[in-house]
């Protein structure tokens, strides 16, 4: 399962990042980003949620990250980052259909930006989701 949502998540990221940088449709990007690859229909349904969901919210997602990050206006963010935040984020606030744990989320977020992003990227994701991550009381 793990290395399912892996997967699934690894494609979201390349989808969002390119949706971000072209003036291509989230539509468009997803159909042959999955079509390139030999996923299960679970592993598709998973992808395509995160995908859209994240485009579909980013306004708001964007608000979360420039609030956790206010040296770091969301239009100087490498895309790569700003990608994996918003997934991230997307995950821990607005996923209510498949939530996964909110360590796991952000262990999965900063290993995408280790291997994905810049050299600071690991230390940088992790720093804005643990000001996202809503606080428990007590």
């Amino acid at each position: 399962m793990a290395n399912f949502r892996h997967r699934a998540r690894i494609a979201a990221l390349q989808a969002l990042y390119e949706v971000d940088l072209t003036d291509h449709s989230i539509d468009q990007v997803l159909e042959y980003r999955l079509a390139d690859e030999e996923f299960p229909p679970d592993m598709v349904k998973f992808c395509r949620q995160i995908a859209l969901g994240v485009w579909e919210t980013r306004g708001q997602l964007d608000q979360w990250i420039e609030a956790a990050a206010p040296h770091w206006p969301i239009y100087q963010m490498p895309a790569i980052d700003k990608a994996i935040l918003r997934m991230a984020i997307w995950e821990l606030r607005v996923n209510t259909t498949n939530p996964a744990p909110p360590k796991a989320v952000i262990n999965e977020a900063v290993e995408l930006a280790k291997h994905f992003g810049g050299e600071q990227s690991g230390r940088f994701v992790n720093g804005v989701l643990g000001s996202v991550l809503p606080q428990k009381s007590g």
